[in-house]
């Protein structure tokens, strides 16, 4: 994982499951920068909220 570019990167926990005699599933964690241009890409995808939408509410319902 670090090779990858992860940092913080650690071994969580095992899952339990065994796919074969020789193998076990396991849970990892690490954390990744994000690139500037990715992060532009994700913010560009986002819908920026500047209040709470308004929900209209016929009479007699909540």
């Amino acid at each position: 994982m670090l090779n990858a570019g992860f940092h913080r990167a650690s071994l969580n926990a095992y899952t339990g499951f065994k796919s074969s005699p020789y193998t076990e599933g396991a849970l990892f964690y690490g954390e990744k920068l994000v690139d500037v241009k990715a992060a532009e890409a994700i913010t560009a995808q986002v819908e920026q909220l500047t209040e709470p939408k308004k929900v209209e509410c016929a009479p007699g319902f909540a």
